[in-house]
């Protein structure tokens, strides 16, 4: 049996919709960060940083999303190129979505999903600082895409990396991205992983 550690958040979703998107079965574990479960002794057991989400699957154990979502894909033999250019521009992209991209759509994230998820109020001043930042980062998405549908043509794990940032972001001069993003949200695989976004 395979099985997701995770929460609502937005990395624990890349791996869900993952599983999703190929007609995986999985035993889902919800752990509620709002009450410190993954910091529990038996889960850090699982999760060496303590964090979510965690993967298991043929004796195996992924704690990066990461890494979850190219062991499903290449296991899987689907949503990964077989063309050796596009597999290491695929690559390129999912390290630069947790190396770079990451850290600035999460903090729009944090203020503008999080916070109010608890009753506080977003910084919209490190919202407007994050957003320049993430600007050079939407350049390198939207010209990606181009006239494609998804960042490499056909629906790949690398989407699925980027999907559940994208509702929280400012995106009015990325129309691709737009266009990227609604094709992701209209996908049944997002709707049955319940993705957060601002009109919830």
């Amino acid at each position: 049996m395979i099985k997701l550690y995770g929460w609502w958040s937005t990395n624990p979703q890349k791996v869900r919709m993952a599983l999703e998107e190929l007609s995986l079965a999985y035993d889902y574990q919800e752990i509620d960060l709002g009450r410190g479960r993954h910091r529990a002794a038996e889960y850090r057991a699982i999760h060496p940083r303590g964090k979510v989400p965690a993967l298991q699957i043929d004796d195996c154990l992924l704690w990066e999303s990461g890494a979850a979502l190219m062991y499903l894909a290449t296991r899987e033999g689907r949503l990964w190129p077989s063309d050796r250019a596009a597999v290491a521009q695929a690559t390129n992209l999912l390290f630069f979505e947790s190396s770079a991209f990451q850290e600035s759509a999460g903090v729009h994230f944090f203020n503008r999903c999080i916070l109010p998820s608890i009753g506080k109020e977003g910084d919209q001043g490190r919202v407007e600082k994050a957003q320049r930042a993430l600007a050079p980062h939407l350049v390198l998405l939207n010209e990606q895409l181009g006239q494609q549908d998804f960042l490499l043509g056909d629906l790949t794990v690398v989407d699925l990396a980027f999907a559940p940032w994208l509702p929280w972001l400012d995106l009015q001069e990325y129309p691709k991205i737009v266009s990227w993003r609604q094709r992701l949200m209209a996908r049944p695989s997002w709707q049955a992983c319940g993705i957060r976004s601002p009109q919830d």
